[in-house]
């Protein structure tokens, strides 16, 4: 039939959350066809294109090669790495190795109910895998897919192509530095240096690490930094291949010595400069920058945008209200959650405790009406277990962990029973860029009234209100 043929043939056109594309991939569609994002789209499959050409020539040259991907939250870093590492070139010899340890639980909770739902519904077992064997079909969908930390290890424990000659690093600006405990020891050296020794070890020439890299996302202390790369590429002799506008991140420090390098070759298609993950409009991270950066005129005009684009970021005092909000407007099987700093210990007082850490698998996968789902606006995730993931909706709550002093932002930590002032408040400000930059679809911010009794003097009214000020 005539309408058959046009379904058959119309374009491929899930949600575009990391997920489903993860899961999309898995079973061999052709997760391009994106349509709320076709100029976003364009450009993944360009950058997609040129890194394809790059791996190609260095294992013709017998060069070992990094070739660095940057781009904002949300642009598709994570998306150009999965379709890598699972192109019908690559498949074969292709690792992807995350940063991101609560994205590789997640992938691998997904990809099992996936797995599950498609047996209950077949006649018959799927793919030639019995249903009692869909533990080996989990396992065999996964080893591609390795923690960043435990990868110099599982390298020697490993026989398949988890020991690929390409190496798809996401966030690979969270390489730790020298000495930094990992595994229970302290590195010998910098994980970089470490890693590209490693391939080399393995490999006399043609290896090759896609080191994808998130600006403005460093979240930890004791991480090297994306420059790390560069500078272990230096002392090992390796090419790479880097855009323009990937150096000019704030990230990188002699950027006239790493353009002009005789090792560097460059890329057109490097950076993604577009985001997927706001599909009704382009604006919400430029308003997040300028908020991080206490730019107040900058981000009035473009919360002015935001609404015209229908888009708005909300503010309220109440918790309830930011559920209710929530409830309102997520519909089907849509995600909503609250997600706070790993240093906002006070919002315990407001029934939110950071600290207990909930499974993140069943967190964004559990239904509604599940007590570990996000739905139901209980548990909350911090910045490093939502890192890398996103939601429909977001409930952001924000403690005075992070709050104004005059024109600029001071960081503060619980300490016994009194807040001590940070010294990382640039690690302080990007984790709230990851809080402001998860929501899919809408977000609204919940700032505590504080203890206006004044016996608790942690949630004193007016730090709360130096955040709001504004």
């Amino acid at each position: 039939r005539t309408d058959r043929r046009s379904w058959l043939e119309s374009r491929f056109s899930p949600s575009s959350t990391i997920l489903d594309a993860a899961i999309s991939l898995f079973g061999n569609h052709d997760v391009s066809a994106i349509h709320e994002h076709a100029g976003s789209i364009e450009q993944v499959e360009a950058t997609i294109a040129e890194v394809s050409m790059h791996i190609d020539a260095a294992q013709e040259k017998k060069r070992n090669r990094i070739i660095f991907v940057s781009g904002a939250p949300g642009a598709g870093k994570t998306l150009v790495g999965l379709r890598l590492a699972f192109d019908a070139r690559f498949r074969e010899e292709a690792v992807f190795v995350t940063g991101n340890a609560p994205l590789v639980d997640v992938l691998t909770e997904a990809l099992k109910r996936s797995y599950k739902k498609r047996v209950a519904r077949a006649a018959g077992p799927i793919s030639g895998y019995p249903k009692e064997n869909a533990r080996l079909l989990i396992e065999n969908s996964m080893f591609k897919i390795v923690k960043a930390h435990s990868f110099l290890g599982e390298r020697g424990k490993r026989t398949s192509s988890s020991d690929g000659r390409v190496v798809i690093f996401d966030e690979a600006q969270r390489t730790y530095e020298k000495g930094r405990r990992v595994m229970n020891k302290p590195l010998e050296d910098h994980e970089a240096d470490m890693i590209l020794a490693s391939l080399e070890d393995s490999y006399e020439s043609g290896a090759v690490v896609v080191a994808l890299l998130g600006h403005n996302q460093a979240i930890n202390r004791g991480e090297r930094g994306a420059i790390a790369w560069l500078e272990a590429a230096e002392r090992r002799g390796w090419d790479y291949s880097i855009a323009d506008e990937s150096l000019a991140l704030a990230e990188f420090e002699q950027r006239e010595h790493w353009r002009d390098h005789p090792a560097r070759l460059a890329l057109s298609a490097g950076h993604l400069s577009q985001s997927l993950r706001f599909y009704r409009n382009s604006s919400v991270e430029a308003w997040v920058h300028c908020v991080m950066e206490n730019d107040v005129a900058g981000a009035l005009t473009l919360s002015e945008e935001l609404v015209k684009e229908g888009h708005q970021v909300l503010l309220t005092r109440s918790i309830e209200t930011a559920r209710q909000w929530a409830r309102d407007h997520r519909i089907g099987d849509e995600r909503a959650g609250l997600i706070a700093t790993g240093q906002a210990r006070r919002l315990a007082a407001e029934g939110l405790f950071v600290d207990q850490k909930p499974s993140i698998a069943q967190w964004m996968l559990a239904p509604s009406g599940d007590i570990r789902s996000s739905n139901m606006l209980e548990s909350v995730q911090n910045q490093f277990q939502i890192q890398g993931l996103e939601l429909d909706y977001a409930i952001v709550c924000w403690d005075a962990d992070l709050r104004r002093n005059g024109g600029d932002w001071d960081a503060w930590k619980i300490s016994g029973s009194r807040w001590q002032k940070d010294a990382a408040v640039a690690i302080a400000k990007n984790s709230y860029r990851v809080l402001l930059t998860r929501a899919h679809k809408g977000m609204i911010i919940y700032v505590p009234t504080g203890d206006e009794t004044g016996e608790d003097t942690t949630r004193a009214p007016e730090f709360y209100e130096t955040i709001v000020a504004h």
